[in-house]
């Protein structure tokens, strides 16, 4: 597959700073607490929350492969909602994650609240609807339970406490191929290759999987392969998964280094101002000129830090595949979007920045290469309300960018 580098208050002296959070089309607004139990040291986190072209959709894909069978698919897409606090005073004031409880949250009718686990610990929740619908979604006062005693705190510790959202995609449990069957190098393909085209390869569960170059094998054409077996603990696609619905925008880059510690923002900053990268200011006060942006220029250790930061983890390369081709017999050369042809981007319509601007040419569905705009551009651009897979330059299961 080829890439296209895509509280009003607990009690007497405990205080919300209340605010809201902005980030393609997710609003957070109305922050509160209730249901305070004192002497049981929990309280519900309270706010209102809508987003713009959700959905939920079921389907049948007969287009799986010679000889297998179709498929029944069901997928939507969620908010993955985490929450910071920081104290007011002590030793430790820095923006500090809330441990949610597992369960115990409550949301209204036809709305759908997950917990996600991080090694038995709740970091976070995702929010969905659970039956077959699209359009702008309001939920208004969603409460999620925090048990703060188990964090060591105290009803009376004034604290600041921050909602955070991100646009999500389900992707379900299933089989699906990797490799596409053409000749790139450096590509998956069944251990059976010796020349040629590749061997797309089929993978249904995530038992062990051996890397070897025999028959009926996972193996890659290219240097950078050897034998070795993937444990039944690495993610391989097979169990279902969430995958962000948009690049990290040049926003959410900012409002993560205001969440941080002054060291750590300054070790995580970014320093360029050149190539359409629009944050400026100094801790805790960045800002995005472009907000809808995708953030560009970000190392390494960056883009780790945020996934860490927001209870999340990078996708393995088993798990891209799957998030971009689906179920779907493979395509020679195919890009993310399931066809082999792409349309370079050269300017927009609009007003550049503006969270509201389109592409040109009308059928362009890729930035790549030193072309005119030199930079990246808002986030899920090709998308629009008429646009195909092609046209979006979308997943198989509505991933953009």
């Amino acid at each position: 597959m080829q890439r296209c580098l895509r509280l009003i208050s607990l009690g007497a002296a405990l205080w919300l700073f209340a605010g809201q959070a902005l980030a393609n089309n997710l609003l957070v607004s109305n922050v509160g607490f209730t249901n305070t139990i004192k002497d049981a040291g929990f309280t519900e986190i309270s706010f209102d929350f809508s987003w713009e072209n959700s959905w939920h959709a079921s389907w049948i894909e007969t287009d799986t492969g010679v000889g297998n069978p179709a498929l029944s698919l069901t997928n939507w897409d969620a908010a993955w909602i985490f929450i910071k606090y920081r104290l007011r005073s002590g030793a430790n004031t820095d923006w500090q994650h809330v441990y949610l409880a597992p369960e115990g949250h409550v949301a209204p009718a036809g709305i759908t609240i997950t917990p996600g686990l991080t090694d038995g610990t709740n970091v976070g929740v995702f929010i969905h609807r659970n039956s077959h619908d699209h359009g702008k979604l309001e939920i208004p006062r969603l409460r999620l339970r925090w048990d703060y005693a188990a964090q060591n705190l105290h009803y009376t510790n004034p604290l600041d406490i921050s909602v955070q959202a991100i646009e999500m995609v389900y992707v379900p449990a299933g089989p699906f191929y990797v490799g596409d069957g053409g000749r790139e190098e450096n590509k998956f393909t069944d251990g059976s290759w010796s020349s040629g085209n590749s061997i797309p390869f089929r993978i249904t569960n995530e038992a062990p999987l051996e890397i070897k170059k025999e028959p009926g094998y996972l193996w890659g054409i290219g240097s950078y392969i050897e034998a070795s077996t993937l444990s039944y603990d690495f993610p391989k696609g097979a169990d279902a998964f969430y995958c962000m619905k948009y690049e990290i925008t040049q926003e959410q880059y900012a409002n993560f280094l205001n969440h941080l510690s002054a060291t750590q923002a300054d070790a995580l900053k970014l320093n360029s101002m050149s190539s359409r990268q629009s944050i400026s200011g100094t801790w805790p006060n960045y800002t995005a000129a472009a907000p809808d942006r995708a953030a560009n220029y970000l190392s390494g250790k960056g883009w780790a830090a945020y996934a860490a930061w927001a209870g999340l983890r990078p996708l393995t390369e088993l798990e891209f595949e799957k998030a971009c081709r689906g179920p779907k017999a493979p395509l020679d050369n195919e890009f993310a979007w399931g066809t082999a042809s792409a349309v370079q981007q050269t300017e927009h319509t609009g007003e550049d920045g503006s969270g509201l601007e389109g592409a040109a040419p009308p059928d362009a569905n890729l930035l790549y290469g030193n072309g005119p705009i030199k930079g990246p551009v808002r986030a899920g651009v090709y998308a629009t309300e008429s646009s195909d897979r092609e046209r979006a330059g979308a997943s198989y299961w509505g991933i953009l960018d």
